[in-house]
């Protein structure tokens, strides 16, 4: 069944799904549903600072940059995610690891979703034959690492700029998660015009390059080849819905299902009661909160005037902190130079990740039917990085998988 949740005609979607700024939809939520309030206790509208993101997107090439690195960005936050997911010993905190299990099909979901938006502005005159989307070890970070696309989110004075990092499941490791996830406050303008405070910034950033570019150019950007869209048919998460991007307005709609998952909501947090029959999926945000509190959310969880500062208060689950494999912070190869068996299954872990990839990737360039793959290599990928997580190391810790692209 579809996911209605995410729908345009969803009587209650803005519960759940913050509207990007400027948009149609944007205007109708703030002024009929809900009193918006900025951080200065101004009531006024929920917009960016469009000045400094309309004009971002210099041309055509470099919107083509933009989403390659918006790739690379919903990659770098799946393997701290994996981590926090893997190091969880077997029976115990499953809802926290049911969590941010949903988020990460989710962030695959949103690679997708860039690679459609890329695809439909790609004309295929420009594809070389068997030319692929984008380089796989191009494309994969080097942990610890700063957001993609020059995204650098708001820290405590004092503390150093933030990074991603791989940490076994921790508060440490919720702290990298809602950071990461963070929404930026929409009035504020940006610190520095070449750098972005959250991952919805960047995005609307993006948006706008979209929709003026597509407007400049006689006949529009969107020239696509159709048959490098990834369909529903071809999708196997759960977790939100595939859009096949043709026009503007379809990948409008993307970049608000990317956005709406992270950062999420405004006004009323809905956890408890269904809609049209089916659950509701609210924002990694306010996932990982509920994680950091052990508590859900429940209906009557509102903030009008900012949304990072609710707080659940619905059904309690139980989070161990101890329950947990001790895994070194971000392993790296390098770190196992001295065991060769060590060694062996490290490299192993990486080829099956690099194979996850390539499939991502040949899936995304043309071969559409390839994507349902994934499913089995993400259980090996699972099953590898327990092995490693089996091997001690010094001082009561043990290894990790370490994310590292390897020739296959």
């Amino acid at each position: 069944m579809e996911n209605r949740i995410f729908q345009k005609n969803n009587p209650k979607r803005q519960k759940l799904i913050k509207p990007l700024p400027g948009t149609e939809e944007a205007e109708q939520d703030t002024f009929e549903l809900i009193e918006p309030v900025n951080f200065k206790g101004v009531r006024a509208r929920p917009e960016m600072a469009q000045a400094d993101v309309e004009t971002y997107v210099k041309n055509l090439d470099h919107l083509k940059e933009c989403l390659l690195t918006a790739l690379q960005l919903e990659l770098s936050t799946i393997p701290p995610y994996l981590c926090g997911l893997y190091t969880i010993k077997e029976g115990s905190n499953r809802q926290a690891g049911n969590l941010i299990r949903s988020v990460v099909v989710e962030e695959m979901l949103h690679m997708v979703l860039v690679a459609n938006i890329l695809n439909a502005i790609t004309d295929p005159k420009t594809i070389k034959k068997g030319q692929k989307l984008f380089d796989v070890k191009k494309i994969i970070p080097e942990y610890p690492t700063p957001l993609p696309g020059n995204i650098v989110p708001e820290v405590p004075k004092g503390e150093p700029p933030f990074q991603v990092q791989l940490l076994k499941f921790s508060r440490e490791a919720l702290d990298v998660f809602t950071t990461i996830e963070k929404p930026s406050a929409p009035n504020e303008p940006l610190d520095d015009p070449h750098s972005f405070d959250s991952i919805g910034q960047f995005y609307q950033a993006i948006r706008f390059g979209l929709k003026r570019l597509n407007e400049e150019t006689p006949g529009g950007i969107f020239k696509g080849d159709s048959r490098r869209q990834i369909t529903p048919d071809h999708y196997y998460g759960s977790g939100g819905k595939i859009i096949k991007v043709e026009c503007y307005e379809d990948a409008e709609e993307a970049i608000a299902e990317i956005v709406g998952q992270g950062e999420g909501i405004d006004g009323t947090i809905v956890t408890e009661e269904p809609m049209f029959g089916e659950g509701i999926e609210y924002a990694h945000y306010f996932k990982f909160q509920e994680i950091n509190y052990g508590r859900m959310y429940s209906a009557n969880d509102t903030n009008f005037k900012m949304p990072v500062k609710s707080v659940p208060t619905g059904t309690s689950f139980d989070v161990s902190w101890s329950s947990v494999y001790n895994m070194k912070a971000n392993p790296r190869m390098k770190d196992y130079e001295g065991d060769p068996a060590l060694m062996e299954k490290a490299i192993d872990f990486n080829k099956t990740y690099v194979m996850l990839l390539n499939n991502i990737n040949d899936a995304v360039s043309g071969e559409p039917e390839l994507l349902i793959k994934g499913i089995t290599i993400m259980y090996d990928l699972k099953y590898k990085a327990l092995e490693l997580l089996n091997m001690p190391l010094d001082k009561g810790e043990c290894a990790g998988p370490t994310f590292e692209y390897v020739k296959l």
